[in-house]
Order: C-alpha cells, then sequence, then structure tokens
C-alpha cells in the first residue's frame, strides 16, 4: 500500500549544485513528455545537442539571466525580418537567406553562442531540453509535424521562424487553436 501511494505522489528536487538547473520528476506523469521539465532559470549548462562556438561573441553570456538570453534571442531573430526562404542556406556559410532550421540555428548561435545542426531532423530528435508544450517559455525552439518545420516561441502566443507559407523570416501565431498551434510536435528549452 505504501509504494502505491509513494508512486501516485509527486516527486520533486533540486538537482543545481550538479547541473546548474531544478529538474521536476511527477509521477504519474500524463504524457511521456511530462516526465522531466525544466525550469526557465539561469544556467551556464548547454542544452543537449548543442556546443558552445568559441569563434564568435554571442550578444548574451553564457551567465546572462533567462530574460536577458530570451532579449538576445530576440534581437538576432527580429534583425533578419524579412530575409528570403532559400531551402539549406544559411548566412553563416556566406549563402543569402535560410531555410526554417537553417534560421533557428543562426539564431540561437549569435545570441548565445550555440553551435548546433542545421537539420530540422537533428533538432526534432537531440536538440534542447524536451518539455511539455503547456510550459512553453519564449526562447523555446518549436518544432513542428515531427521535424518538418521549427520556429521560436516568443510570447503572446507568437513564434518568429522562417517560410511557413510566409516565403520569409516572419511572425506566425501559436495561439490554441491555430494551425501551427495544433501541428506542434516538440517544445524544446533552450536556456
Amino acid at each position: 500500500m505504501k509504494i502505491k501511494h509513494i508512486a501516485s505522489a509527486v516527486i520533486s528536487f533540486s538537482i543545481t549544485a550538479v547541473f546548474g538547473m531544478s529538474i521536476a520528476f511527477a509521477a504519474p506523469a500524463t504524457t511521456a513528455s511530462d516526465v522531466a521539465q525544466v525550469t526557465h532559470t539561469t544556467s551556464t549548462a548547454l542544452p543537449p545537442g548543442v556546443t558552445y562556438n568559441k569563434n564568435i561573441k554571442p550578444k548574451a553570456a553564457r551567465t546572462a539571466t533567462a530574460k536577458q538570453k530570451f532579449r538576445a534571442v530576440l534581437s538576432v531573430a527580429q534583425s533578419k525580418l524579412g530575409t528570403r526562404y532559400e531551402w539549406g542556406h544559411n548566412e553563416d556559410r556566406g549563402q543569402y537567406g535560410f531555410d526554417c532550421s537553417n534560421y533557428t540555428a543562426y539564431v540561437y548561435n549569435h545570441a548565445l553562442g550555440y553551435k548546433m545542426s542545421g537539420a530540422s531532423q537533428v533538432q526534432y530528435h537531440s536538440v534542447g531540453w524536451k518539455i511539455a508544450r503547456s510550459n512553453m517559455q519564449p526562447g523555446d525552439l518549436v518544432i513542428f509535424e515531427k521535424g518538418k518545420h521549427v520556429g521560436i516561441y516568443i510570447g503572446n502566443g507568437e513564434m518568429i521562424q522562417c517560410g511557413g507559407g510566409l516565403g520569409k523570416v516572419g511572425y506566425l501565431s501559436l495561439k490554441p487553436g491555430s494551425y501551427w498551434y495544433k501541428h506542434i510536435s516538440a517544445v524544446r528549452r533552450m536556456f
């Protein structure tokens, strides 16, 4: 009887001293993505699938607060508004334009110094800490249709992305009921 009672309780603990972040484990979880939730706290830990690019000076330092990191992500993302969608392109390689996943890789690289794959399937499977859609926060990487499209959540039910029917870098709705909200496959915490 005690084991059943313990298994249904919510268990949470902090591993800040080890990894520089708090992780809460809940049992029973409603979905597989609810098993681990990383809180949006200041951390120097790099997300899964990311290495630190020492060859650039990002807008926000690894020691920056979550708010400062988001401002850096938003600043870099908005600096490319209107840039044309070009499949396979990334301006870090001297090409003009971006596809969706090369755009997100470019933004996180210049904002936070994150070096990560520019392939949407790799971003879907192995970049960032997986969190529940209900816990989505500004700065999170949002992945659609199992890696067919990606964008960055910026708050207020909006994302910034490249393509997505616009043919360029721009904003799209992520409000509940919107086309893109209905097609979210994963949300990844990036800081």
